[in-house]
């Protein structure tokens, strides 16, 4: 895999990830990436720790919007909001990881998305997602 398709195929992936979270579709999430494997308690399956990922989000947001009197949303794909997109770290250490700030109109939330990138069969990108609240 060279740079160019790794920044195109994980940016791709971020996209499709906030974009899902930014819909509530967390479910979807578990069709294209992986959850950190600390949310795996014992006997739950991929989509379910999605979903519970979700609820914790959206309680978040919620107590925000209790707290400040105004709607607090995960906005969609902005490609700025990535950061540390590393390719020569993944080239050396079949691994690496991304952030995205996720924004809420348009002005940070305080908490970030991790994504860990690993590739796997020689070509396939694998994204383990975690949040950092």
């Amino acid at each position: 895999m060279i740079e160019q398709e790794f920044t195109l195929k994980a940016t791709e992936i971020i996209k499709q990830m906030v974009n899902a979270i930014a819909d509530k579709k967390y479910e979807k999430l578990a069709s294209f990436m992986r959850m950190d494997p600390s949310w795996l308690t014992e006997g739950r399956t991929m989509t379910e720790a999605f979903e519970e990922f979700g609820k914790i989000i959206d309680s978040q947001l919620e107590g925000w919007e209790e707290y400040e009197g105004r709607k607090f949303v995960i906005d969609h794909f902005d490609e700025s909001c990535i950061e540390d997109l590393d390719f020569s770290y993944l080239e050396r250490q079949n691994f690496t990881m991304a952030t995205y700030q996720p924004t809420n109109e348009g002005e940070n939330i305080d908490f970030w998305f991790e994504i860990a990138f690993t590739i796997e069969n020689n070509e396939e990108l694998i994204a383990e997602l975690n949040i950092n609240f």
